[in-house]
């Protein structure tokens, strides 16, 4: 895919943008076709544009499919929904191409007479698999060298080695997924892998679970029907160790609970999840010793179905939240990514709104690493010296524009962007006040830079005074009778930490009452059908 005016702030309506499209056997001859479209073009304004281009027969339905890191899943697009929207969310290299295999890309696909959509091969591919397993039961092809277990309830001999060594062996095979009874354990293999396509998300369809081999997709569908059949309640829990995948299985699930809920089709809650994932993950992911992108705390997701099986609307929490990475992070550790975003992506007039400075400027971001003073962002891309400011083959210029496009999308107002991002800096300006000892005054503290104070009343909208006193006193309330006492400079740490963990916490409100109210769509008629949800807890 490529975006026309790439450099650009890329969120106007009139903007243009480059759709490549793959028609694969429907226009034989031609790799890809691009379309000319624009920010609010429809997935329906799209085909009409390739039909005329490709000369193809008006008579036949066709539909706009998008595939994404997953595996190569496709999800098809409602002829209302925006392909440039969707574009615009995915990361940095596959704009530019950058990405091999089939990631990321969008494909023309036909509807059969039923109104299902027609993928081909996969009755012939099931035969090929089942051709294969009976040549090497006669001897025709080797046997594996080992034998495997799937689930690993059915070891001959069950103990710590045994276990290992048949997860080892499985994962050698690319066998990334093993039961124990109704668990099911994933071990990260931190590559691209094609088992997340349509003929998979077919295979597990109604399907009882152990019968076929081991994924997650059948942990997904075993919940689901079990879900509408019982009239109860499901919930799929997903733990595991930074790095290991929570975040990508989470993902997993969302859209295969989405397919087999709209029969393939991506629904407005689907793709409103789809937006809500860069903002929760800028607010609360960042880099750590062990993975660059880690969550920082815990999310629970409800997706709430009619009794027809169809999506009615979600709801998004997080919680256990570190706060402590707001104001210290260990040696080779940043702070949450939304900081760097914003540093970085920022024009000029944002810039001065906000009163941005560089990075190293701020005590909350640089706490670990001291190197001299850059005079641009651009700067960090041109050092070969590495620091905790940057991450390799991240563009944060991008990300910024990326986290703007998906909290339009979720439904924050310019206004309400406006003021996130000014209460992010006033965050990083108050790590930059410095205390002193009050001359003449036992345990008094008094500001070393009230410089700063007019830039945090303002970023805040609070005045200065008022500022100032939360700053150095506190309010003890006792009997009938409210205190107020003056910090020491030992406590001078906590001061600030209480206040930035107040705005932090006021920010995570604000974002999930915004999305809790995007993801709960009203409809009358929905209030007096019956309802079970299915949730997901990372």
């Amino acid at each position: 895919m490529s975006v026309n005016d790439v450099g650009g702030r890329r969120r106007f309506e009139d903007s243009e943008y480059t759709l490549h499209i793959y028609p694969g056997s429907i226009a034989e001859g031609t790799i890809y076709c691009p379309i000319t479209a624009r920010k609010t073009s429809t997935a329906a304004e799209v085909i009409d544009s390739l039909i005329n281009k490709l000369q193809l027969e008006k008579t036949k339905c066709y539909v706009l499919a998008e595939v994404k890191e997953f595996g190569g899943e496709e999800w098809i697009l409602n002829p209302t929904d925006c392909p440039v929207q969707r574009m615009m969310l995915w990361p940095r290299m596959a704009l530019e191409n950058r990405i091999s295999g089939e990631d990321y890309r969008f494909l023309l696909r036909e509807k059969n007479l039923d109104g299902s959509i027609h993928y081909g091969s996969l009755q012939s591919w099931l035969r090929v698999t089942e051709e294969r397993r009976r040549m090497v039961e006669r001897g025709f092809l080797p046997q594996p060298q080992q034998k495997d277990y799937d689930d690993l309830c059915s070891l001959p001999d069950l103990n710590e080695k045994t276990l290992l060594e048949n997860l080892r062996n499985r994962f050698k095979q690319e066998k990334i997924y093993t039961y124990v009874g109704s668990i099911l354990i994933v071990i990260n293999p931190f590559k691209f892998l094609p088992i997340y396509n349509p003929k998979y998300v077919k295979m597990y369809d109604n399907h009882q679970l152990g019968k076929l081999e081991p994924h997650i997709y059948a942990v997904a569908d075993v919940a689901y029907h079990a879900m509408l059949q019982r009239r109860k309640n499901q919930c799929i829990v997903i733990s595991g160790e930074s790095g290991s995948g929570k975040t990508q299985s989470t993902n997993f699930l969302i859209h295969h609970l989405t397919a087999l809920s709209q029969k393939g089709f991506a629904s407005g809650v689907e793709q409103i999840i789809l937006g809500a994932g860069p903002v929760l993950e800028a607010f609360g992911n960042a880099k750590t010793a062990h993975n660059n992108n880690s969550s920082r705390f815990g999310k629970f997701i409800q997706v709430n179905y009619q009794e027809t099986g169809t999506v009615r609307g979600a709801y998004v929490e997080k919680y256990l939240l570190e706060k402590s990475r707001l104001v210290y992070q260990e040696h080779n550790e940043r702070n949450y990514h939304v900081f760097y975003y914003l540093l970085a992506g920022a024009s000029e007039e944002e810039r001065s709104a906000f009163h941005l400075k560089q990075p190293e400027e701020y005590h909350y971001l640089n706490q670990m690493t001291k190197k001299p003073l850059r005079e641009s962002w651009d700067d960090y891309c041109n050092d070969s010296e590495p620091d905790c400011f940057s991450v390799e083959g991240e563009d944060l210029k991008h990300d910024f524009e990326r986290l703007q496009l998906a909290m339009e999308m979720v439904g924050f107002l310019p206004k309400t962007r406006r003021q996130i991002f000014s209460l992010l800096s006033a965050i990083l300006h108050l790590g930059n006040i410095r205390y002193k000892k009050k001359t003449y005054r036992d345990d008094s503290i008094d500001i070393c830079n009230p410089e700063i104070l007019p830039i945090v009343s303002d970023l805040l909208e609070v005045k200065e005074e008022m500022l100032f006193e939360a700053l150095v006193t506190r309010k003890t309330v006792t009997v009938g009778e409210k205190l107020i006492l003056p910090y020491k400079l030992a406590e001078e740490q906590q001061s600030r930490r209480d206040l930035v963990w107040e705005i932090k916490i006021n920010i995570a409100v604000a974002l999930m009452a915004n999305m809790s109210f995007i993801l709960n769509p009203v409809c009358p008629q929905w209030e007096e059908l019956p309802v079970c949800s299915l949730t997901v807890d990372t």
